[in-house]
């Protein structure tokens, strides 16, 4: 075999060897990312289900509010109650934005709420220092 016809042949083997060592690296970054898209879908629709859930609870301490308003029973204790889980359940949606916050690699300007970078020092939006 002519040298020449050697040597292409070999440069053909090593651009296609690093050829499949770039698509394994980004194979892998694609399926890192691609996870974390999905975990962030999951704790969104965890902040939906527990938004829906404190609807559900108003609702309630609304009837519970008009109840007493027309002289029923004012069922304190109860409202006080739904309350509490509303405060929990607000708790668990911070808890959710934090982790979606960590996935992102962002955090959220406690002054208008929009997501910046987590090295940024000020808002994007509103220029709140961060």
């Amino acid at each position: 075999m002519d040298e020449r016809v050697k040597e292409l042949l070999d440069r053909v083997r090593n651009t296609a060897a690093t050829m499949g060592q770039a698509a394994g690296v980004t194979a892998r970054y694609a399926g890192k990312c691609a996870g974390q898209m999905v975990d962030v879908a999951k704790l969104n629709m965890k902040i939906f289900d527990l938004k829906t859930d404190i609807n559900g609870l108003l609702r309630e301490i609304g009837s519970l509010v008009y109840a007493a308003h027309q002289g029923k029973d004012p069922q304190g204790d109860r409202v006080e109650e739904l309350l509490s889980q509303i405060d929990g359940k607000h708790q668990s949606i911070a808890a959710c934005k934090e982790q979606i916050a960590v996935l992102k690699k962002c955090r959220e300007c406690p002054g208008c709420g929009t997501m910046c970078g987590r090295d940024d020092k000020f808002c994007k939006s509103c220029g709140r220092p961060l």
